[in-house]
């Protein structure tokens, strides 16, 4: 049997994880359509979190990298399953 995680995230789902949690408050709107173009090109890896994290706290108060990676996780990111390359059993 062979497991698979799909993960998916969306600039939609990143700006309302940054509203609900009052992030991105330092931030041009420049900065903010940047931010958005790395979700749009970066799949949600470790690593990609971290620099998408990184460049959310960087115009953030009162945040750590590691909390905001928390964050984008929890209410960001989406992980669907296949078994077995069905996602219907």
């Amino acid at each position: 049997m062979k497991i698979t995680a799909n993960r998916f995230w969306s600039t939609e789902r990143v700006r309302q994880a940054c509203i609900d949690n009052d992030l991105y408050t330092k931030g041009s709107n420049e900065d903010y359509i940047k931010m958005f173009d790395m979700v749009r090109e970066l799949e949600p890896t470790n690593e990609n979190l971290y620099l998408v994290a990184k460049n959310i706290y960087e115009h953030s108060a009162y945040q750590t990298i590691t909390n905001v990676m928390f964050i984008l996780e929890n209410d960001a990111v989406i992980t669907t399953f296949e078994i077995d390359g069905h996602d219907d059993i």
